[in-house]
């Protein structure tokens, strides 16, 4: 990291910089031609995937949705509309199986997979003093990539906190800028108090780190959550072993907006599930060239909209090799 070649988040750079190239599916034929699509953008999906796991031919046997909890020190501002302890009435009920992710998950296919990232101690407020030093944010990138040591085909990731949106908005702010209400403003059944609150805490952080988040690993380290810091380990570790990787909501892709911000090739194994209704999550998958799979304005996070994009890579895979062995 410059000026500070002893940074704990050196090594994620260097992970960052150095990830395998995908080579993504072409748009046109070697004469300039547009390649023809009998499946529209399934065919290219089926490509897309193969590319990832960098094999001929597409397959998603075994799936994984993966679920980041953290704690946040900012909730005490009043910045959700869910009360203190339902981050762990939540991972209660999806660890007993009674959330309606875990059917969902089931339904698809894939291994539900819980990760409660030291909920008994909050990151710190942001309006106050960084999130996180640079030593634990690196250690929370680490444990993310422990999301994929059982080696699924595909990893779907989603978060899950109060507080968790807010900082989310606040890494988004620091990394593309603009107004502390656009990024804080929630999609629909969210009061004007709540969000007025959301942009007060954003502004005081803000300004309180401006001048030390030129560095997208130092907007995260300070501004995000852990939750935010263990999806960005996953998305890196996904591209190491060849596997794609699907976003649930706008958290997880301020977590690909942070790989993206150090190198635009960074998220090229990732896609968006889904386009919820947070008008910020639309101008962000923009930022990111990522083209939403599914757009049901969606209000929960919890993995709900990645692992509802799962049967449509299936499908994608079952038509890329079905088309392939008819050819032969």
């Amino acid at each position: 990291m410059a000026g500070d070649e002893a940074s704990p988040l050196e090594d994620v750079y260097d992970l960052i910089r150095n990830q395998p190239v995908v080579n993504l599916p072409r748009d046109y034929n070697d004469d300039g031609s547009v390649r023809m699509s009998k499946f529209g953008r399934l065919d290219r999906l089926g490509e897309w995937i193969a590319a990832c796991q960098r094999r001929d031919m597409p397959k998603i046997e075994k799936s994984t949705l993966a679920l980041f909890a953290g704690s946040h020190g900012l909730a005490q501002h009043g910045v959700s509309l869910s009360q203190d302890g339902a981050t762990q009435r939540r991972i209660d009920a999806l660890q007993k199986g009674e959330a309606t992710t875990n059917g969902l998950a089931a339904e698809a296919g894939a291994t539900l997979r819980v990760f409660e990232l030291a909920l008994e101690l909050p990151t710190k407020d942001i309006s106050k003093e960084p999130a996180m030093s640079a030593k634990e944010c690196a250690s929370t990138i680490a444990f993310g990539m422990e999301a994929v040591t059982d080696n699924p085909d595909c990893i779907s990731l989603g978060v899950l906190g109060v507080g968790g949106g807010t900082a989310a908005a606040a890494v988004a702010c620091a990394l593309y800028g603009g107004d502390a209400q656009y990024w804080v403003r929630a999609g629909q059944g969210v009061s004007e108090e709540i969000n007025q609150a959301r942009a007060g805490v954003l502004y005081k952080a803000v300004e309180l780190h401006r001048g030390h988040m030129s560095n997208p690993l130092e907007a995260l380290q300070r501004l995000g959550g852990r939750e935010l810091a263990a999806c960005v380990g996953a998305i890196i570790a996904a591209r190491h072993q060849g596997i794609p990787v699907i976003l649930d909501g706008f958290a997880t892709a301020v977590a690909a907006g942070v790989i993206h911000a150090i190198d635009p090739r960074g998220i090229d194994h990732v896609i968006a599930g889904q386009e919820t209704d947070r008008p910020a999550h639309k101008a962000l998958l923009e930022r990111l060239d990522l083209e939403p799979l599914l757009s049901l304005q969606l209000q929960l996070g919890e993995g709900v909209g990645g692992v509802l994009a799962l049967p449509l890579l299936k499908a994608a895979c079952v038509i890329a090799n079905h088309e392939a062995s008819s050819q032969e």
